[in-house]
Protein backbone atom coordinates (compact mmCIF):
# COMPACT_ATOMS: atom_id res chain seq x y z
CA UNK A 1 0.00 0.00 0.00
CA UNK A 2 1.24 3.23 -1.05
CA UNK A 3 1.90 5.45 1.68
CA UNK A 4 1.32 9.53 1.17
CA UNK A 5 4.17 11.16 0.81
CA UNK A 6 6.48 12.88 3.61
CA UNK A 7 5.46 16.63 1.80
CA UNK A 8 1.69 15.79 3.03
CA UNK A 9 2.25 14.56 6.43
CA UNK A 10 4.78 17.65 7.05
CA UNK A 11 1.99 19.59 6.56
CA UNK A 12 0.12 18.87 10.24
CA UNK A 13 2.80 21.07 11.75
CA UNK A 14 0.47 23.75 13.09
CA UNK A 15 -0.40 21.90 16.02
CA UNK A 16 -1.69 23.44 19.24
CA UNK A 17 -1.79 22.20 22.27
CA UNK A 18 -4.27 23.70 24.64
CA UNK A 19 -6.43 22.89 27.56
CA UNK A 20 -10.38 22.62 26.48
CA UNK A 21 -12.88 24.85 28.70
CA UNK A 22 -14.75 22.96 30.33
CA UNK A 23 -17.57 24.97 30.14
CA UNK A 24 -18.17 29.17 28.43
CA UNK A 25 -20.18 31.83 30.38
CA UNK A 26 -19.42 34.33 27.62
CA UNK A 27 -21.93 37.02 27.41
CA UNK A 28 -23.42 35.70 30.38
CA UNK A 29 -23.60 37.23 33.71
CA UNK A 30 -22.29 34.81 36.07
CA UNK A 31 -24.64 33.75 39.67
CA UNK A 32 -23.96 33.64 42.27
CA UNK A 33 -23.09 30.31 42.98
CA UNK A 34 -20.89 29.89 40.30
CA UNK A 35 -18.74 33.39 41.44
CA UNK A 36 -18.56 31.28 44.76
CA UNK A 37 -16.72 28.21 42.42
CA UNK A 38 -14.84 30.72 40.10
CA UNK A 39 -13.23 33.03 44.01
CA UNK A 40 -12.65 29.48 45.09
CA UNK A 41 -14.59 29.44 48.17
CA UNK A 42 -15.25 25.81 47.82
CA UNK A 43 -16.94 25.01 51.23
CA UNK A 44 -19.91 27.45 50.73
CA UNK A 45 -19.66 26.74 46.97
CA UNK A 46 -20.45 22.86 48.04
CA UNK A 47 -23.03 23.65 50.94
CA UNK A 48 -25.34 25.74 48.53
CA UNK A 49 -24.70 23.42 45.24
CA UNK A 50 -25.62 20.62 47.19
CA UNK A 51 -28.69 22.46 48.81
CA UNK A 52 -30.06 23.56 45.18
CA UNK A 53 -29.02 20.13 43.41
CA UNK A 54 -31.23 18.14 45.86
CA UNK A 55 -34.47 20.48 44.15
CA UNK A 56 -33.25 19.60 40.65
CA UNK A 57 -31.23 23.13 40.04
CA UNK A 58 -29.33 22.31 36.50
CA UNK A 59 -26.92 24.90 37.18
CA UNK A 60 -26.25 23.80 40.74
CA UNK A 61 -25.84 20.11 39.41
CA UNK A 62 -23.46 21.22 36.22
CA UNK A 63 -21.24 23.17 38.55
CA UNK A 64 -20.85 20.70 40.63
CA UNK A 65 -20.04 17.77 37.89
CA UNK A 66 -17.54 20.24 36.87
CA UNK A 67 -15.98 20.38 40.24
CA UNK A 68 -15.34 16.52 40.58
CA UNK A 69 -14.36 17.12 36.96
CA UNK A 70 -11.88 19.47 37.54
CA UNK A 71 -11.04 18.11 41.34
CA UNK A 72 -11.85 21.76 42.37
CA UNK A 73 -12.96 21.38 46.47
CA UNK A 74 -13.35 17.90 46.14
CA UNK A 75 -11.23 15.12 44.85
CA UNK A 76 -11.19 14.62 41.00
CA UNK A 77 -13.75 12.02 39.89
CA UNK A 78 -14.90 11.94 36.29
CA UNK A 79 -17.65 9.28 37.40
CA UNK A 80 -18.99 11.21 39.48
CA UNK A 81 -18.83 14.34 37.50
CA UNK A 82 -20.47 12.53 34.60
CA UNK A 83 -23.29 11.83 36.87
CA UNK A 84 -23.54 14.79 38.01
CA UNK A 85 -23.25 16.44 34.18
CA UNK A 86 -26.02 14.26 33.05
CA UNK A 87 -28.33 14.88 35.41
CA UNK A 88 -27.76 18.59 34.38
CA UNK A 89 -28.29 17.85 30.73
CA UNK A 90 -31.22 16.26 31.14
CA UNK A 91 -32.45 19.41 32.88
CA UNK A 92 -31.56 21.19 29.63
CA UNK A 93 -28.14 22.26 30.07
CA UNK A 94 -26.08 23.54 26.96
CA UNK A 95 -22.98 23.56 29.57
CA UNK A 96 -23.56 19.92 30.51
CA UNK A 97 -24.03 18.72 26.48
CA UNK A 98 -20.70 20.45 26.03
CA UNK A 99 -18.76 19.24 28.51
CA UNK A 100 -20.17 15.96 28.41
CA UNK A 101 -18.75 16.04 24.77
CA UNK A 102 -15.35 16.64 26.25
CA UNK A 103 -15.20 13.71 27.86
CA UNK A 104 -16.28 11.51 25.18
CA UNK A 105 -13.66 13.41 22.81
CA UNK A 106 -10.88 12.76 25.47
CA UNK A 107 -11.44 9.10 25.47
CA UNK A 108 -11.41 8.91 21.51
CA UNK A 109 -15.53 8.53 21.20
CA UNK A 110 -15.69 11.16 18.27
CA UNK A 111 -19.64 9.99 17.37
CA UNK A 112 -20.93 10.55 20.80
CA UNK A 113 -18.92 13.47 21.47
CA UNK A 114 -19.97 15.37 18.07
CA UNK A 115 -23.50 14.56 19.06
CA UNK A 116 -23.29 15.90 22.39
CA UNK A 117 -21.35 18.86 20.64
CA UNK A 118 -24.44 19.31 18.23
CA UNK A 119 -27.16 19.11 20.95
CA UNK A 120 -25.53 22.39 23.03
CA UNK A 121 -25.20 24.13 20.12
CA UNK A 122 -28.66 23.80 18.95
CA UNK A 123 -29.33 24.65 22.62
CA UNK A 124 -27.46 27.89 21.87
CA UNK A 125 -23.98 27.60 23.04
CA UNK A 126 -21.96 28.49 20.41
CA UNK A 127 -18.18 28.94 21.79
CA UNK A 128 -16.57 27.18 22.79
CA UNK A 129 -18.57 24.18 20.87
CA UNK A 130 -18.10 25.49 17.66
CA UNK A 131 -14.28 25.02 18.04
CA UNK A 132 -14.41 21.50 19.65
CA UNK A 133 -17.10 20.33 17.25
CA UNK A 134 -13.70 21.59 14.62
CA UNK A 135 -11.19 19.38 16.88
CA UNK A 136 -14.18 16.41 16.50
CA UNK A 137 -14.51 16.17 12.77
CA UNK A 138 -10.65 16.68 11.98
CA UNK A 139 -9.97 13.68 10.68
CA UNK A 140 -7.15 11.51 11.14
CA UNK A 141 -3.88 11.49 8.75
CA UNK A 142 -4.64 9.61 5.96
CA UNK A 143 -2.72 6.15 5.58
CA UNK A 144 -3.28 5.10 1.91
CA UNK A 145 -4.30 6.93 -1.14
CA UNK A 146 -7.42 5.06 -1.18
CA UNK A 147 -10.44 6.41 0.04
CA UNK A 148 -9.77 9.55 0.61
CA UNK A 149 -13.22 11.46 0.32
CA UNK A 150 -14.27 10.91 3.86
CA UNK A 151 -10.94 12.24 5.59
CA UNK A 152 -11.23 15.19 3.03
CA UNK A 153 -15.13 16.11 4.01
CA UNK A 154 -14.11 15.89 7.57
CA UNK A 155 -11.40 18.28 7.55
CA UNK A 156 -13.81 20.40 5.12
CA UNK A 157 -16.45 20.29 8.16
CA UNK A 158 -13.84 21.12 10.45
CA UNK A 159 -12.85 23.74 8.82
CA UNK A 160 -16.06 25.14 8.82
CA UNK A 161 -16.97 24.85 12.53
CA UNK A 162 -12.99 26.96 13.24
CA UNK A 163 -14.03 29.44 10.56
CA UNK A 164 -17.77 29.91 12.37
CA UNK A 165 -15.87 30.46 15.52
CA UNK A 166 -13.72 32.89 14.27
CA UNK A 167 -16.34 34.53 13.59
CA UNK A 168 -18.08 35.00 16.33
CA UNK A 169 -14.62 35.94 18.41
CA UNK A 170 -11.45 36.77 16.29
CA UNK A 171 -9.24 34.44 18.39
CA UNK A 172 -6.12 33.21 16.30
CA UNK A 173 -6.42 29.95 16.86
CA UNK A 174 -9.43 29.57 15.71
CA UNK A 175 -7.93 31.25 12.50
CA UNK A 176 -5.20 28.76 12.75
CA UNK A 177 -7.38 25.62 12.79
CA UNK A 178 -9.60 27.02 10.11
CA UNK A 179 -6.94 27.11 7.87
CA UNK A 180 -4.85 23.96 8.67
CA UNK A 181 -7.93 22.17 8.19
CA UNK A 182 -8.93 23.65 5.03
CA UNK A 183 -5.39 23.31 4.02
CA UNK A 184 -5.47 19.85 4.51
CA UNK A 185 -8.94 18.98 2.74
CA UNK A 186 -6.75 20.07 -0.61
CA UNK A 187 -3.25 18.67 0.26
CA UNK A 188 -5.47 14.58 0.58
CA UNK A 189 -7.46 15.43 -2.38
CA UNK A 190 -4.09 15.97 -4.20
CA UNK A 191 -3.49 12.54 -3.78
CA UNK A 192 -6.73 10.90 -4.66
CA UNK A 193 -6.76 9.10 -8.19
CA UNK A 194 -9.56 8.91 -11.05
CA UNK A 195 -13.53 8.83 -9.77
CA UNK A 196 -12.47 9.78 -6.18
CA UNK A 197 -10.48 13.08 -7.28
CA UNK A 198 -13.36 14.08 -9.79
CA UNK A 199 -15.84 13.75 -6.90
CA UNK A 200 -14.07 17.33 -5.46
CA UNK A 201 -13.29 20.77 -7.37
CA UNK A 202 -9.99 21.03 -6.94
CA UNK A 203 -9.67 24.61 -7.56
CA UNK A 204 -12.25 25.17 -4.93
CA UNK A 205 -10.34 23.53 -2.34
CA UNK A 206 -7.36 25.41 -2.70
CA UNK A 207 -9.08 28.39 -3.32
CA UNK A 208 -10.41 27.72 0.26
CA UNK A 209 -7.47 27.13 1.57
CA UNK A 210 -5.71 30.32 0.57
CA UNK A 211 -8.51 32.67 1.49
CA UNK A 212 -8.19 31.54 5.60
CA UNK A 213 -4.12 31.06 4.68
CA UNK A 214 -4.06 34.78 4.06
CA UNK A 215 -6.27 35.80 7.13
CA UNK A 216 -3.46 34.51 9.10
CA UNK A 217 -0.80 35.63 7.03
CA UNK A 218 -2.56 39.31 6.88
CA UNK A 219 -2.59 38.74 10.75
CA UNK A 220 1.34 38.11 10.81
CA UNK A 221 0.93 34.69 11.65
CA UNK A 222 3.81 32.91 11.15
CA UNK A 223 1.67 29.34 11.07
CA UNK A 224 -0.78 30.57 8.60
CA UNK A 225 3.06 31.82 6.54
CA UNK A 226 4.26 28.28 7.04
CA UNK A 227 1.49 25.99 5.69
CA UNK A 228 1.30 28.59 2.88
CA UNK A 229 4.86 27.54 2.07
CA UNK A 230 3.49 23.94 2.64
CA UNK A 231 0.73 24.43 -0.11
CA UNK A 232 3.36 25.80 -2.53
CA UNK A 233 5.76 23.19 -1.84
CA UNK A 234 3.27 20.31 -2.37
CA UNK A 235 2.85 22.09 -6.06
CA UNK A 236 6.63 22.29 -6.60
CA UNK A 237 6.91 25.89 -6.64
CA UNK A 238 10.02 26.04 -4.81
CA UNK A 239 11.31 29.63 -4.40
CA UNK A 240 7.00 30.97 -3.61
CA UNK A 241 7.66 27.90 -0.66
CA UNK A 242 10.99 28.99 0.37
CA UNK A 243 10.32 32.81 0.57
CA UNK A 244 6.94 31.60 2.85
CA UNK A 245 9.02 29.63 5.05
CA UNK A 246 11.84 32.75 5.34
CA UNK A 247 8.60 34.24 6.90
CA UNK A 248 7.69 31.60 8.87
CA UNK A 249 10.83 31.52 10.37
CA UNK A 250 11.48 35.01 10.76
CA UNK A 251 8.25 34.43 13.33
CA UNK A 252 10.00 31.55 15.27
CA UNK A 253 7.83 28.48 13.51
CA UNK A 254 9.91 25.70 14.32
CA UNK A 255 8.64 23.49 11.19
CA UNK A 256 9.41 26.39 8.88
CA UNK A 257 12.84 26.10 9.29
CA UNK A 258 12.57 21.97 8.96
CA UNK A 259 11.34 22.95 5.43
CA UNK A 260 13.93 25.05 4.85
CA UNK A 261 16.50 22.86 5.80
CA UNK A 262 15.24 20.15 4.03
CA UNK A 263 14.46 21.86 0.68
CA UNK A 264 18.53 22.77 1.05
CA UNK A 265 19.41 19.41 2.44
CA UNK A 266 17.81 18.11 -1.36
CA UNK A 267 18.58 20.85 -3.24
CA UNK A 268 15.03 21.39 -4.34
CA UNK A 269 14.70 24.47 -6.47
CA UNK A 270 17.87 25.72 -6.22
CA UNK A 271 21.70 23.52 -5.47
CA UNK A 272 21.84 21.61 -2.72
CA UNK A 273 23.49 23.62 0.61
CA UNK A 274 24.28 21.08 3.28
CA UNK A 275 25.90 23.78 5.11
CA UNK A 276 22.72 26.07 4.82
CA UNK A 277 20.40 22.72 5.60
CA UNK A 278 22.35 21.89 8.98
CA UNK A 279 22.02 25.36 10.28
CA UNK A 280 18.54 25.04 9.63
CA UNK A 281 17.72 21.83 11.41
CA UNK A 282 19.28 22.97 14.20
CA UNK A 283 16.86 25.52 14.66
CA UNK A 284 14.10 23.75 14.16
CA UNK A 285 16.00 21.09 16.34
CA UNK A 286 16.46 23.47 19.49
CA UNK A 287 13.13 24.99 18.99
CA UNK A 288 11.95 21.44 20.11
CA UNK A 289 10.98 19.51 16.90
CA UNK A 290 12.05 15.92 17.39
CA UNK A 291 11.89 15.49 13.51
CA UNK A 292 14.89 17.75 12.97
CA UNK A 293 17.31 15.96 15.69
CA UNK A 294 18.34 13.05 13.32
CA UNK A 295 19.22 15.10 10.33
CA UNK A 296 21.38 17.62 12.02
CA UNK A 297 23.43 15.40 13.70
CA UNK A 298 23.80 13.60 10.59
CA UNK A 299 24.69 16.66 8.72
CA UNK A 300 26.62 17.90 11.41
CA UNK A 301 28.51 14.48 11.69
CA UNK A 302 29.34 14.51 7.97
CA UNK A 303 30.64 18.34 8.58
CA UNK A 304 33.35 17.22 10.66
CA UNK A 305 34.63 14.07 9.91
CA UNK A 306 37.21 15.80 7.88
CA UNK A 307 37.59 19.58 9.56
CA UNK A 308 41.16 20.45 10.47
CA UNK A 309 40.12 24.04 12.43
CA UNK A 310 40.44 22.99 16.27
CA UNK A 311 38.31 26.00 17.01
CA UNK A 312 35.64 24.76 14.60
CA UNK A 313 35.95 21.24 16.02
CA UNK A 314 35.49 22.49 19.48
CA UNK A 315 32.61 24.62 17.74
CA UNK A 316 31.18 21.48 16.38
CA UNK A 317 30.94 19.15 19.14
CA UNK A 318 29.26 21.85 21.50
CA UNK A 319 26.39 21.89 18.89
CA UNK A 320 26.30 18.39 18.88
CA UNK A 321 25.92 18.41 22.69
CA UNK A 322 23.39 21.21 22.57
CA UNK A 323 21.39 18.92 20.40
CA UNK A 324 20.18 16.78 23.03
CA UNK A 325 20.14 13.60 21.21
CA UNK A 326 17.51 11.17 22.44
CA UNK A 327 17.33 7.41 23.16
CA UNK A 328 14.41 6.91 21.21
CA UNK A 329 16.94 7.49 17.65
CA UNK A 330 19.33 5.12 16.70
CA UNK A 331 22.31 6.56 18.33
CA UNK A 332 24.44 8.83 16.26
CA UNK A 333 28.48 9.38 17.97
CA UNK A 334 30.71 11.83 17.70
CA UNK A 335 33.74 9.51 18.89
CA UNK A 336 36.03 9.95 16.48
CA UNK A 337 36.04 13.52 15.82
CA UNK A 338 36.43 13.73 20.08
CA UNK A 339 39.40 11.93 18.89
CA UNK A 340 40.60 13.78 15.87
CA UNK A 341 39.97 16.99 18.27
CA UNK A 342 42.00 15.27 20.96
CA UNK A 343 44.89 14.52 18.70
CA UNK A 344 44.48 18.08 16.85
CA UNK A 345 45.16 19.62 20.78
CA UNK A 346 48.01 17.28 21.53
CA UNK A 347 49.71 18.13 18.44
CA UNK A 348 49.43 21.78 18.75
CA UNK A 349 50.84 21.38 22.38
CA UNK A 350 53.38 19.09 21.40
CA UNK A 351 54.77 21.19 18.73
CA UNK A 352 55.11 24.65 21.10
CA UNK A 353 57.43 22.52 22.66
CA UNK A 354 60.66 22.59 20.64
CA UNK A 355 64.24 21.39 21.77
CA UNK A 356 67.21 22.48 20.13
CA UNK A 357 68.67 20.63 17.23
CA UNK A 358 71.92 19.86 16.57
CA UNK A 359 74.10 21.39 14.04
CA UNK A 360 72.81 19.81 10.69
CA UNK A 361 75.19 16.57 9.39
CA UNK A 362 76.34 15.48 13.12
CA UNK A 363 73.18 14.73 14.60
CA UNK A 364 71.49 11.03 14.93
CA UNK A 365 67.90 9.90 15.25
CA UNK A 366 67.54 6.70 17.35
CA UNK A 367 63.89 4.88 17.64
CA UNK A 368 63.67 2.55 20.46
CA UNK A 369 60.19 1.90 20.99
CA UNK A 370 59.53 -0.79 23.13
CA UNK A 371 56.79 -2.53 24.71
CA UNK A 372 55.13 -3.50 21.43
CA UNK A 373 54.54 -7.58 22.07
CA UNK A 374 51.23 -8.78 23.06
CA UNK A 375 52.00 -9.89 26.68
CA UNK A 376 53.02 -5.98 26.65
CA UNK A 377 51.25 -3.07 27.69
CA UNK A 378 50.90 -1.06 24.28
CA UNK A 379 50.92 -4.29 22.70
CA UNK A 380 48.34 -5.11 24.83
CA UNK A 381 46.23 -2.32 24.33
CA UNK A 382 46.41 -2.00 20.60
CA UNK A 383 46.99 -5.60 19.21
CA UNK A 384 50.18 -5.68 18.30
CA UNK A 385 53.03 -8.16 18.44
CA UNK A 386 56.24 -9.22 17.31
CA UNK A 387 56.87 -8.75 13.56
CA UNK A 388 54.18 -6.26 13.34
CA UNK A 389 55.04 -3.90 10.41
CA UNK A 390 55.63 -0.37 11.43
CA UNK A 391 56.54 2.46 9.29
CA UNK A 392 57.19 6.23 11.01
CA UNK A 393 55.45 9.14 9.92
CA UNK A 394 55.80 12.72 11.34
CA UNK A 395 52.94 15.54 11.70
CA UNK A 396 52.63 18.85 11.47
CA UNK A 397 48.77 19.59 11.72
CA UNK A 398 46.01 17.79 11.40
CA UNK A 399 45.85 17.66 7.59
CA UNK A 400 49.87 17.49 7.13
CA UNK A 401 51.09 13.82 7.57
CA UNK A 402 54.09 13.19 5.91
CA UNK A 403 55.06 9.26 5.58
CA UNK A 404 58.96 8.88 6.05
CA UNK A 405 61.21 6.26 4.04
CA UNK A 406 61.60 4.52 7.48
CA UNK A 407 59.67 1.60 8.60
CA UNK A 408 60.95 -2.22 9.99
CA UNK A 409 59.29 -4.78 11.76
CA UNK A 410 58.84 -5.34 15.85
CA UNK A 411 61.74 -7.76 17.23
CA UNK A 412 61.49 -10.26 19.89
CA UNK A 413 61.93 -8.21 22.05
CA UNK A 414 59.05 -6.28 21.51
CA UNK A 415 60.93 -3.51 20.21
CA UNK A 416 60.94 -1.02 17.17
CA UNK A 417 64.73 0.41 16.51
CA UNK A 418 66.54 2.19 13.91
CA UNK A 419 69.80 4.38 13.83
CA UNK A 420 69.84 6.62 10.95
CA UNK A 421 71.15 9.76 9.97
CA UNK A 422 69.36 12.78 10.07
CA UNK A 423 68.36 13.59 6.18
CA UNK A 424 67.38 16.68 4.33
CA UNK A 425 63.48 15.76 4.85
CA UNK A 426 63.97 14.68 8.73
CA UNK A 427 66.20 17.93 9.48
CA UNK A 428 62.71 19.89 7.51
CA UNK A 429 60.45 18.00 9.84
CA UNK A 430 62.35 18.65 12.99
CA UNK A 431 62.90 22.22 12.33
CA UNK A 432 58.97 22.71 11.70
CA UNK A 433 58.51 21.14 14.68
CA UNK A 434 56.99 17.88 13.50
CA UNK A 435 55.14 15.04 15.73
CA UNK A 436 56.67 11.48 14.82
CA UNK A 437 54.58 8.57 15.23
CA UNK A 438 54.82 4.82 14.68
CA UNK A 439 52.21 3.58 12.11
CA UNK A 440 50.69 0.28 12.24
CA UNK A 441 47.54 -1.02 9.87
CA UNK A 442 45.47 -0.02 12.74
CA UNK A 443 46.79 2.08 14.70
CA UNK A 444 50.01 5.33 14.98
CA UNK A 445 51.57 5.02 18.06
CA UNK A 446 53.02 8.59 18.91
CA UNK A 447 56.52 8.97 19.95
CA UNK A 448 58.11 11.55 22.31
CA UNK A 449 61.34 13.49 21.03
CA UNK A 450 64.49 13.73 23.44
CA UNK A 451 68.00 15.12 22.96
CA UNK A 452 71.25 13.40 24.38
CA UNK A 453 74.26 15.28 23.28
CA UNK A 454 74.06 14.96 19.34
CA UNK A 455 71.36 11.75 19.46
CA UNK A 456 67.68 12.93 18.80
CA UNK A 457 65.61 10.09 20.67
CA UNK A 458 62.28 8.86 19.62
CA UNK A 459 60.21 6.86 22.32
CA UNK A 460 57.29 5.72 22.88
CA UNK A 461 54.44 8.07 24.80
CA UNK A 462 52.17 6.17 27.17
CA UNK A 463 49.20 4.45 26.50
CA UNK A 464 46.35 6.77 26.91
CA UNK A 465 48.22 9.54 24.83
CA UNK A 466 45.60 10.86 21.56
CA UNK A 467 45.87 9.07 18.88
CA UNK A 468 46.35 10.53 15.28
CA UNK A 469 43.36 8.79 12.83
CA UNK A 470 44.80 6.24 10.96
Amino acid sequence: MKLLSASVKTLYVVTILLVLSLSSTANAEISALEQLFEQQQYDAFLQQARQQASENNAEALFLLGKAYDLGRGVAQDSTIASGYYQQARELGSARASHNLGNMALNKGRKAEAIRLFDEALAAGLKLPTLYNLGLAHSPADPKSIFNLPPAIEAAQRAGSYFGQAYELDNDILYLDNASREYLRAYLIAMQSYGSEREQFDMAQLRQQAVHWLERGMAADQGTAWTNYGTLLLNEKDYSGAKTAFLQGAQRNIAVANYHLATMADKGLGEQADKAQALAYYEKAALAGMEQARVPAYRLLKEQLKYENDIAVLEQGIARFNALKQQEKYPPISLDATIRRLAWGKFLAQQRQQKIDLPAPGKAQLVLEACGLDLGQQHGATYNLGVNSHWRLAAYLTLADRVALPLEGRVDAQGCARFITAITEQLQSMLQQGAVFGLRFPNYTLPLTLSRQGNTLQLTLLPVGTPLPAN
